[in-house]
């Protein structure tokens, strides 16, 4: 074989290969959820126990966003468990630290949050490089007539070398929640609604 037909050849195979990357999707990715509390355990039982109750709003609940690339809508991450089911847990195991459970003569305090917003977005086409996730929550705490309402947010951006695999994106969105979580159930207001 001639030297110009065998640059010939590793040039066409070349073009191939370019030219079936942006046909290329990504696979959709299971997302392990982490339902214990980010924060430091604490034994003294306050004798009051706690309602809670956790509503996804978002139009799409099953999933928390798109892994981008060629074709997004066939690259989602879902959750395991639903994220309104892991944030529940997640709530009740995080009272449970701050001294609520058992019975109590005490009208319950009911906690109510709302996910306004959960939503993990990578750039679209061939070569994934920017990812975003973005949390809004607003909690309410009722207790003996007083309501306390208040929106949580954060919102990270990360430079990426290719599309996230499944254990770093996992360790990214639990590591943000656990963030925000820490934020929100310290505030001084949110103490002091929950009478801490």
């Amino acid at each position: 074989m001639s030297k110009f037909l065998k640059q010939s050849v590793l040039s066409t195979g070349f073009i191939l290969a370019v030219s079936v990357l942006p046909g290329c999707a990504l696979s959709p990715q299971i997302i392990s959820l982490q339902t214990g509390s980010p924060l430091a355990s604490e034994n003294d039982q306050m004798g009051r126990s706690a309602l809670v109750r956790v509503r996804d709003l978002r139009e799409e609940t099953d999933k928390l966003g798109y892994r981008g690339g060629s074709s997004p809508e066939q690259a989602p991450l879902l959750t395991q468990p639903s994220l309104q089911l892991a944030l529940t847990e997640k709530m009740q195991n995080s009272l449970q630290q701050q001294g609520f459970g058992g019975t109590s003569p005490f009208d319950p305090v009911k906690v109510d949050l709302a996910i306004d917003e959960f939503n993990y977005q990578c750039n679209e086409g061939a070569w994934v490089s920017q990812c975003e996730l973005m949390i809004e929550l607003n909690l309410t705490i009722s207790k003996e007539g007083q309501i306390f309402s208040q929106p949580f947010k954060i919102k990270q951006q990360r430079s990426v070398a290719a599309a996230p695999r499944a254990g770093y994106n996992e360790e990214w969105i639990n590591g943000a929640l656990d963030k925000l979580w820490l934020h929100m159930m310290t505030q001084v207001r949110v103490t002091d609604a929950l009478g801490i």
